[in-house]
């Protein structure tokens, strides 16, 4: 489809199915997707997932995973899974109307604790082990550097502390995001933590791609998806 975007020959064979890469997803698993607000998020993978899960149930399988993001994502993430009863407990923040009824009827488990929190608490160890990141890029580089998508959130985190990592590379995220982030990457933890210095509107500290080690990518799902539809209100003759 958009093996265009795939310049590192190393990851070509890497590429499969969205069912294939969700395979490798198994119950009780800790599983962090990128995503910020209906932005950035995985779409195939989980609905992959879903349907797996669904599966699962049917035969009388017990299947459902701790899911973590960025903060909310969309009905193809958040809606898929909560439907098919596949998720156990869910951090930081989500919005999706199914999802929110099932954590306030007791069925799923909920963390609400700020986002800006959580990539420090997954260093620290505090969710458990990070078994798998789903994380949808732009594009990856012939070095092998991703081109982040709509979205950062905590992918810099899921990336690193990550056993294994899944990638969706999305078509429909233009190729104009190339240089637009900026991904810091000299952080301590506490107590070691120094000031970061940004001190000026145009100042750039880090580095506008993610890394990642082509050891620990487990499968690339290509997909051609918008971010969620109804991110944005349609305009009124006001906004126009």
């Amino acid at each position: 489809m958009n093996s265009a975007r795939i310049l590192d020959p190393r990851l070509l064979g890497r590429v499969t199915s969205a069912d294939e890469a969700a395979a490798l997803i198994g119950p009780g698993m800790t599983v962090a997707m990128s995503g910020f607000t209906g932005a950035g998020y995985p779409k195939a993978v989980p609905v992959a997932l879903a349907a797996r899960i669904g599966a699962a149930h049917a035969r009388g399988q017990d299947f459902r995973i701790t899911v973590m993001t960025g903060a909310s994502t969309a009905p193809e993430l958040d809606g898929v899974l909560a439907r098919a009863n596949g998720i156990a407990m869910r951090l930081p923040y989500q919005s999706d109307p199914t999802l929110r009824d099932k954590i306030n009827a007791g069925e799923i488990e909920y963390l609400d604790i700020h986002l800006s929190n959580v990539a420090q608490h997954a260093w620290f160890g505090l969710f458990g082990d990070l078994d798998i990141a789903v994380v949808e890029v732009c594009a990856i580089r012939e070095d092998g550097l991703l081109i982040p998508s709509s979205s950062v959130g905590n992918n810099k985190t899921w990336l690193e502390r990550a056993k294994g990592v899944i990638l969706e590379v999305n078509a429909r995220q233009p190729l104009g995001l190339d240089g637009m982030h900026d991904i810091y990457y000299g952080t301590a933890l506490p107590p070691h933590r120094m000031p970061i210095p940004l001190l000026n509107t145009g100042d750039r500290i880090g580095e506008p791609y993610l890394r990642c080690p082509t050891d620990k990518i487990l499968a690339i799902v290509e997909t051609d998806a918008p971010d969620r539809s109804n991110a944005f209100t349609p305009p009124d003759a006001t906004s126009r």
